[in-house]
């Protein structure tokens, strides 16, 4: 199907004004008639074994969540029970029936926001640079669509199809109310945000007709209020005939429907047992983990006095930005904004989903052909001036939900953070000796080094963003921009981080603009906030 064409459902869909919302059928269970059950299975990645000898059975009417630390193998246990990893030993058994013509594994619906996205990213960043051209850009309704959602020839036409459809355009009208996306479904993509792309992906996810539905970590990047709803939404869906898998490094957000929890730690099941069980099973799990990150001491004490800068250095205007203004189409996302940060002055970036902050940030390095239209001027260099774009890149330091989509398959880890120096999405110069130990510091500080020589790709999420932020600080850029640098992140690891962006702020050898929508996460040495407010 052509982007940019109105598909039937939809377009009846809008010509109605309205859409009606949908009620979900409650249906309450007590059954102890299993649902999904390993018995003695092991799998395998790569050249190695996983979740050896795993017996476990998840019965019908249960809601389980997975916990754990990044790299416990939280994910790899979501890939595992939908057959994306080999089974060589003992069994997988799936007790549900698949739709026609559909395997039990069709019928298992997944989203994990941190994994790469192509079918939504690679278009939102497309759209974005396509943005003159307004007819071309792709909207939310295309992603929506009957073939696009399920992978069919759009020229296909059968009684089988024409039944499906109508299947579909039910689930359709049910998701799209359940996740409010009413008003977003005629936005183009390169509009919308982080979290209004998480929306947009759960919807696509609720299109197909599961029976199991996988969310890995699917509060990251949500608002305070877009957290509650979605929250609300999920409750929704959980006393449906629905099952929900739920895999986070937040034990305290789990929606109240969970009814049983498993922790893992290196790819073993060591805790499993119903909720209300929850701090047992996690005091457990730590009796019996091993190997648990410890933040380095020496991020710990508080300098006693801060370094000092010339007068005329603290001064100087890293960012200025007058009556600045982004649109697409008729959607007004930034207007008349005026911003100025000084060298050494740090800022939280803050505001609801949609209000702009990953736009703003998008500008200022370049990656928004807008800022080209805008009075924009980054380290006294105007935007469109005749600046090398590169030079000024190499003096940014960058981190965004979505940088794990632009690195090649099999890159390493070491060559990832490498490719920091020259801004890149891969390592295409010679590292010098110098720059081969500041990778190697970098890597060490942050629990890496022993993942060096291992591809990105293999890692768990939470790690990939670990070797991500020890690539935009590689260089010790003049400028840091942080996008929801710790999304994914375990309780250890968001501490290790967050303790070491303070203390180079502390130091004022960086400037950082920092991007959160939960406060605990902001390094108490940023003192400046810009709030954003989004546009109706």
């Amino acid at each position: 199907m052509k982007l940019g064409a109105s598909p039937p459902v939809l377009a009846l869909v809008l010509s109605s004004g309205k859409l009606r919302k949908l009620k979900t059928r409650r249906i309450t269970t007590t059954s102890t008639r299993p649902f999904l059950s390993l018995q003695n299975a092991t799998f395998r990645l790569g050249d190695q074994l996983v979740f050896q000898n795993t017996t476990w059975t998840w019965r019908q009417g249960e809601h389980w969540a997975v916990l754990g630390a990044n790299g416990s193998g939280k994910s790899l246990f979501g890939d595992a029970l939908r057959g994306k990893l080999p089974l060589v030993h003992g069994d997988l058994r799936y007790h549900f029936e698949g739709a026609p013509g559909m395997s039990p594994e069709e019928m298992i619906g997944h989203v994990a926001f941190e994994e790469r996205k192509p079918t939504v990213h690679d278009l939102v960043v497309q759209s974005r640079w396509n943005s003159l051209e307004q007819d071309q850009a792709a909207r939310v309704r295309d992603l929506l669509s009957f073939e696009q959602v399920m992978d069919l020839n759009p020229f296909e036409v059968t009684p089988k199809t024409a039944r499906n459809r109508r299947a579909f355009t039910r689930r359709l009208l049910h998701a799209v109310s359940l996740f409010e996306l009413e008003l977003l479904l005629e936005r183009r993509l390169m509009s919308l945000s982080n979290g209004e792309t998480q929306r947009l992906q759960l919807a696509r996810a609720m299109c197909r007709p599961v029976k199991l539905l996988i969310l890995d970590e699917p509060l990251n990047g949500l608002d305070a209020a877009t957290r509650s709803h979605f929250l609300q939404a999920l409750e929704r869906l959980m006393v449906s005939s629905l099952r929900v898998l739920l895999i986070t490094t937040r034990a305290e957000e789990l929606p109240r429907h969970i009814t049983h929890a498993m922790w893992l730690n290196d790819c073993h099941i060591r805790a499993a047992g119903p909720r209300r069980e929850l701090p047992a099973l996690r005091a457990h799990h730590n009796k019996r983990s091993h190997g648990t990150l410890k933040a380095n001491p020496k991020l710990q004490r508080p300098r006693a006095k801060l370094s000092r800068r010339s007068a005329a250095a603290s001064a100087a205007k890293l960012i200025h930005l007058r009556d600045v203004t982004v649109r697409y189409g008729r959607r007004t996302i930034l207007e008349n904004l005026n911003w100025t940060v000084r060298a050494g002055e740090s800022w939280a970036l803050l505001g609801p989903n949609g209000s702009g902050k990953t736009t703003l940030l998008s500008l200022i390095s370049g990656d928004n052909p807008q800022a080209y239209r805008n009075h924009v001027v980054v380290f006294g260099q105007l935007r469109g001036g005749g600046e090398s774009i590169w030079d000024l890149k190499r003096r940014i330091g960058w981190i965004s939900p979505e940088l794990q989509a632009y690195f090649p398959e099999h890159i390493t880890c070491f060559d990832a953070v490498a490719s920091g120096f020259h801004e890149t999405a891969g390592l295409f110069e010679p590292v010098s000796r110098s720059q081969h130990a500041a990778i190697r510091k970098w890597l060490r500080r942050f629990e890496l080094l022993a993942y060096a020589e291992q591809p990105l790709f293999t890692l768990s999420a939470g790690l990939q963003r670990m070797v991500l932020l020890a690539r935009a600080l590689v260089k010790t850029p003049a400028l840091l921009l942080l996008d929801e640098p710790c999304q994914g992140l375990d309780s250890q690891h968001r501490k290790l981080f967050i303790q070491t962006v303070d203390r180079l702020i502390r130091r004022q050898e960086v400037t950082a603009i920092y991007v959160t929508h939960r406060s605990d996460e902001i390094p108490r040495s940023i003192r400046c906030v810009l709030r954003l407010h989004a546009k109706q």
